[in-house]
This record gives structure tokens, sequence and C-alpha cells, in this order.
């Protein structure tokens, strides 16, 4: 275990000179940023930090500026659905802001069985092929060199909460290209009920050499905005020495992908492949000259859900057509079953579903409810579901769903909805017949959702596919029926889910052995 000096270092010879802090440069203005040279420019400096990533030729995408938009990707062709719209790959990435439920090396991401510090008093941990005492070959080195020069108090102890910052500390070991692309980002201070890992830092005073004033404190804070508002979850996969597996959610700066503006109905889809690159699909056919649009909230939340995440997350209000519609495509996902005991098939939807302090009306005996009782009703209904049931096994939650929910839920609720998929994720091939049944129907019941919404072929489609297929072949099997699993309607299920899925490097284990045995390709 390293030692603690006076200063909060670690003795020793491995604390490394401190690493000169460059100037942070000047930030443009906003209004200069979507000036055309100066967008010209940056796609400039984007295409040769992608290098090889973009395919010879004009790519199908380029950067534009939308009214009420700002910067955003346009098709300069038509692009087919499943069609490959570009990779992009993290200018920043690393550990997210979030307790992590394992221990594991803050530069490699590999499970640690114990707690292992790195021995050049950073503070963080890490495992003996990453540690700084390797040497020039450890890419940790630099990150723990930066971290030494502002002298971590209680260099011997463990700290989450520099863990937590790591990402946007590594902003200042980026090239000047790089940097000049992350600075050139929408970065929205963060809201003043909220201490992000910069302030926590300086609040509790890690260090003794970190000016909370200075031009590194600043360059930092401006790293976190930009974070904040355009990172991307991603993950790493990685085995204990069991060989038992994990994931480890990361967050990661993907420059091409957080200019995608927002759609509640977009038309790409995206995955991380083995090497956390981002790959986007077109989930929808894509007209040239159209935006290319993702979207930044959850697809099978209702609006009013949607709206308030958007606002305090993102710094904006969605107006698009699925918002404007109360009924979301006839989905209801937002919508509320009516309190009246003599109106048991009527549906509660905010008359204007763009407020938040719209009056509710049911479409059947038109009784008004004002958004105070609606918002009341639904948080009950989200601490119910999100706080006990999706935590408990599957076979409470089918009884849950049945005996339960059904008396204060409409069956497509988003509430409902998570549950639904929390218990699809939970029933496991050796379930019980009558569970495997349950599943089976949830899943039929959230593709046909989905389906009503408009979405393409997007990543939850892909999922469900692939859900649907093994259970209803684990079905025929327990009825010895095995035959029945290779009918065209299961095999288009597994051909979609492979189409979506395959991309990724977090898919299922088994599907490409599927797609082998039942020879879809």
């Amino acid at each position: 275990m390293a030692t603690v000096g006076e200063n909060g270092n670690s003795d020793g010879s491995a604390v490394g000179p401190p690493v000169e802090i460059p100037p942070v440069p000047e930030l443009p203005p906003a209004a200069d940023l979507y000036n055309p040279e100066r967008v010209e420019t940056f796609k400039g400096e984007l295409m040769e930090f992608l290098g090889e990533l973009v395919p010879p030729g004009e790519p199908p995408w380029d950067i534009g500026v939308f009214e009420g938009y700002g910067r955003g990707l346009v098709a300069t062709r038509d692009i087919d659905v499943h069609e490959l719209v570009f990779i992009d790959r993290p200018v920043l990435v690393g550990p997210r802001v979030n307790n992590y439920e394992v221990i594991f090396c803050a530069s490699c991401c590999c499970i640690l069985r114990r707690l292992q510090l790195c021995t050049g008093g950073c503070r963080l941990p890490i495992c003996s092929k990453c540690d700084y005492s390797v040497g020039a070959a450890s890419p940790h080195a630099a990150e723990c060199r930066l971290i030494q020069s502002w002298q971590p108090k209680d260099a011997g102890r463990y700290s989450k909460n520099i863990l937590y910052a790591l990402t946007s500390i590594r902003g200042f070991l980026l090239s000047d290209r790089d940097r000049s692309i992350v600075l050139q980002m929408e970065g929205h201070p963060p809201r003043k009920e909220m201490t992000t890992e910069i302030e926590r830092l300086l609040k509790d005073g890690y260090f003794w050499n970190l000016d909370g004033e200075g031009p590194a404190v600043r360059y930092l804070r401006q790293v976190v905005n930009v974070l904040n508002t355009n990172a991307f979850e991603t993950s790493r996969i990685v085995a204990d020495e069991e060989n038992n597996q994990h994931e480890i959610i990361l967050r990661g700066l993907y420059i091409l992908g957080a200019l995608m503006n927002h759609c509640c109905r977009p038309n790409v889809r995206y995955v991380f492949d083995d090497q956390l690159r981002m790959r986007v699909h077109a989930s929808r056919p894509i007209k040239k000259g159209e935006q290319i649009m993702n979207n930044y909230s959850k697809i099978l939340w209702g609006t009013q859900h949607r709206i308030i995440h958007l606002c305090f997350s993102k710094n904006f209000l969605c107006c698009c057509d699925r918002c404007k519609d109360p009924t979301e495509s006839g989905t209801y996902l937002g919508a509320l079953k009516c309190v009246r005991e003599s109106c048991p098939e009527g549906r509660l939807l905010p008359i204007n579903p763009l407020k938040i302090s719209s009056l509710w009306r049911c479409d059947r005996c038109n009784l008004k409810m004002d958004n105070i009782k609606a918002s009341k009703i639904q948080e009950i209904a989200g601490r119910m579901i999100l706080n006990n049931a999706i935590k408990r096994e599957a076979s409470y939650i089918i009884d849950y769903l049945n005996d339960h929910i059904v008396k204060f839920l409409l069956p497509t609720n988003q509430f409902t909805v998570e549950l639904k998929l929390q218990a699809i994720k939970k029933i496991q091939p050796d379930r019980p017949l009558a569970e495997l049944r349950e599943k089976e129907k949830y899943c039929v019941e959230i593709l046909d959702v989905l389906q009503r919404l408009n979405y393409g072929e997007c990543f939850v489609k892909g999922v469900l596919c692939y859900e649907l297929f093994v259970t209803r072949v684990t079905i025929a099997k327990l009825l010895n029926e095995s035959d029945n699993a290779t009918e065209t309607p299961d095999l288009a299920q597994l051909r979609t889910a492979w189409q979506i899925l395959s991309p990724s490097g977090n898919r299922p284990k088994d599907i490409q052995q599927l797609v082998v045995t039942y020879r879809i390709e």
C-alpha cells in the first residue's frame, strides 16, 4: 500500500513530473458556431478525426443548420432501411457519474477481485497491467500524472468522486484538434440545484493544488457541460476470474452521434460494437434533404414524461407530431384509466399534451381532472412499479400485472409496458410453460405498440423479435411440436432480430448460432 506524504501525495519514485496544462482556448460565441464557414471547418476537423471510418466518396450525411434546432445532420441522398448511415468513435469515454456494483480498473475496465489502488497516488482503482509503475506502457500513465500534479489529498485511499470525474479529466489529454472539436459542441450549464462531479471535488477539497477559479477548472467545467449535454451511455463486457461476464456502463462523447437532432419518432437506430464504435443505421427510409434524427428520450415513455425529461436534461421542449397527439397514435402510453367506477373503459388524456399544466379529460364520460391529480396518480403508479414490483422475480411480476395493475392502469400505459419489458428479460427458457406464454404475449403486445408508433426497425424491436423467437421455439419443444419452430413467421422474427442486433457488441450470446442453425443467411 502506498504511503501518504505531507502534502497528500504518495511517497516514492512512482510520482513523476507534473503534466503541463495547455492554455484553455477561448470559446467561440454560440452564434459563430452556425456560421457556414465555421460549420465547414468543424466538419473538416471531424472528418479528419473519424479518418477511415468515413468511407471513400461522399458520405450519406452532411452537417447543416436548421431553424429551431441549430446544427444537425442531413441526408445527402436517399437512405434505405437498415442501411449504415455512419460509424462514429468516442473522442472521450470513461466512467459515468453513478455507483457501480463491482470494482473495476479505471483504465481497461477489467474486474478487480479486491480494491487495488494505483501506486501513483491518483486514488483510482487500477489493475497491475495498467498501474502507473508499469511506466510509459501504461495507458493510465498520462492521466495519473495529471491528477498527481493537482496533489490529491489522502492519496492512499480510494476516491469514487475522482473516478466519476475521470471522463472529464481525460479532456486535458486531447490533441489540439480534438479539444477544438469538443469545445465547439453545445454545453448547457448545470441547473442550480445540481452539483457536478467537478464541483464535488472542489467543494470537498480533494486536491491541494487545483485552483477553483483557474483556467484548468474553467476548462473542466466546460467539458462537464459538453458531456452532460451530448454524451451517450455505452458499455464494455468484461469477465471476472471465474469467467462471469459483467457489463460496465460507461459514457462516451460521440460527436457525429451528438449532432443528430431529436425527434420522438426518429429515423435511425444505433448500437455500439465491441470496439465502442457507434454504428448508426436507418430504421425507416430517409429521403434526400431530410434530417437524420435520433431520440434523446425513452421511446416507450408517455408524452408528458418525455417532455419533462427533455426539458430538464436537454433544455428544450419537443413539439413533434407524436407529442401533439394525446393518444400517441392510439397507443395510450401516457393515458390513465378513468377514475369513475361507472366508466371502466374510459381513458384520461391531457387536453393539450404539450402543456404540463393541461387539464385531463376522459374520452368516454368527459370527466375532467387537473394536472396535479393526474401527476399524483402517475407518481404513485411509478413508485409502486419502479421501486417495488420491477425488482421482484418474474412470477411475482406476472401475478402483479394480472391481478393488480389491471385495476388502475391501462394495458399499454408506460409503467405497465416497463413492467412487461422487465418480465420479458427475467423469464428465461427454463421457466414453466405458463410463464413462457405470458412472455410471448408481452412481446407481441409491445411489438404492436412499436408498430402503431411507426418506429420502424428500431433497436427495441430487434430485442423483442429475438425474445419472441426463442420463446416460441422453447414453447414448441415443451409441447413436442418442434417442427412448428421453423414456420416462416418465426424465422422472419429471427431475421429481423439479426439484422438489427448483429452489429452490437452486446448482442445475445446465442443469436449467431441460431442464425446458423436456422440458415437465415
